[in-house]
Order: structure tokens, then C-alpha cells, then sequence
């Protein structure tokens, strides 16, 4: 997996994945994360990340987030029939 240092909102972030992505989907990403405060320091524990699965337009992303790290591991073309556009899904 390769590292990409990525400012967004004021914020730098450590963009972790495999996957070519466009700055819209990382930005998409980063401000579903950001609008349910994901990055908030109290909320961590060192070493243990916090796992989502977003779905923006027809793709859905499964995210690991830890302080400001964003671990990219799955990006899946959803199929016409099964669009859900803005359907974000959590999972602890």
C-alpha cells in the first residue's frame, strides 16, 4: 500500500491504499468522516482503528481510520440496480 499526504478542510491527513483514486472520491470520503467527527482524538485508542463502510454515488469504500490515517481497502463498483446514492453505513 502506498502513503498519500493529503490536506483537506485544513486538516492533513495520511491517505493509505492501493487503489488510484480521484481527488473527488477522497475528498467525498474525507467529508463523510469528517461530518461524523471521526477524526476526534477522544474518540481513539492507539492501535485500534475504526472501521466504515461509505457508499458515495455507485461505489462503496470500506475505510479503517485511525487519528488521522485513512486506510482505503475496498472500493467496489456497486451495480446500476443496486445505486443507493449517499447510503453510508457504519460499523464498529
Amino acid at each position: 500500500m502506498d502513503v498519500y499526504p493529503f490536506h483537506h478542510q485544513n486538516l492533513f491527513f495520511n491517505i493509505i491504499t492501493d487503489y488510484d483514486l480521484t481527488f473527488k472520491e477522497i475528498r467525498g470520503i474525507l467529508d463523510y468522516l469528517i461530518s461524523v467527527e471521526a477524526f476526534r482524538e477522544e474518540n481513539q485508542e492507539w492501535g485500534g482503528g475504526r472501521f466504515y463502510t461509505i457508499r458515495l454515488e455507485n461505489v462503496e469504500y470500506e475505510v479503517d481510520v485511525n487519528y488521522y490515517e485513512v486506510v482505503i481497502f475496498r472500493r467496489t463498483e456497486i451495480a446500476g440496480s443496486e445505486k443507493n446514492e449517499g447510503n453510508i453505513e457504519e460499523n464498529i
